[in-house]
């Protein structure tokens, strides 16, 4: 055994030395854009919608967007859906865009029920894969971006909102 325990240390060794550079430039050459934050420009995406054709930021360009990442199996998500729809029927006419992205569900039963039982009219997003949301730095549910009209991010709320609060944070990216 004496003679292979010097082999063994050595693989260990080289191990450890490809996982940690796999890390490092993992994190230094994986990442090329950072999350939005407010005061930022919005982070330009297209996916998929419930309804199986392409939408993202760009056919929304020049007018003010709630971006919402959400899922069927989030309660305040749930919570917070028949007020984004009272909010999307009371802006719409003024050119308000909601973008509801439903993150990492597979099940498009499972959304497209959750949709017909809240009624929702504005457009689902789906981001199966997570890709928009890891660009978007979203790790809690719900999390809005509120972008407006010249595309600049004006506010990131994390967690739950109520109809107050989204029609305030409305009105500051109309105005």
């Amino acid at each position: 055994m004496g003679k292979y325990r010097r082999w063994i240390q050595i693989s260990i060794f080289i191990a450890v030395l490809l996982i940690a550079g796999y890390t490092v430039a993992g994190s230094l050459l994986g990442k090329d854009e950072n999350p939005p934050v407010a005061g930022d420009s919005v982070v330009p995406f297209e996916l998929e919608t419930l309804g199986g054709t392409m939408a993202g930021t760009a056919d929304f360009k020049g007018k003010p967007m709630v971006i919402n990442f959400w899922g069927t199996f989030c309660p305040p998500c749930v919570e917070e859906t028949p007020a984004l729809q009272r909010m999307y029927e009371k802006y719409k006419d003024q050119g308000v865009v909601i973008l509801g992205v439903n993150l990492g569900e597979k099940d498009l039963v499972r959304v497209s029920q959750f949709v017909k039982e809240f009624d929702v009219t504005y457009p689902i997003l789906l981001d199966p894969e997570l890709l928009v949301r890891d660009r978007y730095g979203v790790r809690s549910y719900p999390t809005t971006f509120f972008v407006d009209a010249s595309g600049k991010v004006r506010e990131v709320k994390i967690g739950g909102m109520t109809e107050g609060y989204i029609d305030s944070s409305i009105q500051n990216i109309i105005q």
